[in-house]
């Protein structure tokens, strides 16, 4: 069968995700006309990944061998944001809810978008059920990290010489960019 691979792909980014968004990813791509048609043709693909071990299903959506979070709401909604920045359609680099204990951190997500030699390193916070002050001091914790760089330069195997925080929900808190204008400017920048 087609696309085993890049869906995949597109689902070690996502770690969890059910048919609909990865078939809007593939129709982003071009390779499926968006829609049901998308979405049956991924759950095709789907299944035979889970068929080769390669993923698992689990209440009508997927996740990677090993994962053990359940597609609830903020999984669902983080799910949802990274489907955004596939759909893209640069390089991408995800590592979802990866912990670093050099910090004792674990980020929504921390992404890195490659764009010809140009490189744009951002950490992914999505806060549907959190308090501003929580934010802040995850904020403050990446900001005042001295190692902050090289263990990003370690983790994408590349030179990070910056990085930002873009949020995605209800809050924000100082030192952070707003998902969705993000979004929008990454995709004026790539016209």
């Amino acid at each position: 069968m087609a696309h085993e691979d890049m869906i995949y792909g597109i689902m070690e980014s996502l770690v969890i995700a059910d048919k609909h968004i990865v078939g809007s990813i593939m129709a982003a791509k071009g390779i499926w006309t968006e829609g049901t048609s998308a979405s049956n043709n991924a759950d095709k693909v789907l299944k035979v990944l889970c068929d080769y071990n390669r993923l698992e299903k689990v209440d009508g959506y997927y996740r990677l061998i090993g994962c053990k979070s359940t597609f609830a709401e903020h999984s669902k909604l983080l799910t949802i944001h990274l489907a955004d920045i596939l759909k893209l359609n640069l390089s991408t680099k995800i590592f979802r809810e990866k912990t670093l204990n050099e910090i004792g951190l674990r980020p929504d997500a921390l992404v890195l978008l490659i764009k010809d030699n140009q490189k744009l390193c951002f950490i992914l916070e999505v806060c549907n059920n959190e308090f501003p002050e929580f934010l802040q001091q995850k904020v403050n914790a990446w900001r005042h990290w001295e190692n902050s760089l090289r263990v990003l330069s370690e983790l994408f195997g590349t030179k990070i010489h910056v990085f930002d925080i873009i949020v995605a929900g209800d809050i924000s808190a100082e030192g952070t960019f707003e998902f969705n204008q993000f979004l929008k400017d990454i995709k004026e920048v790539k016209k």
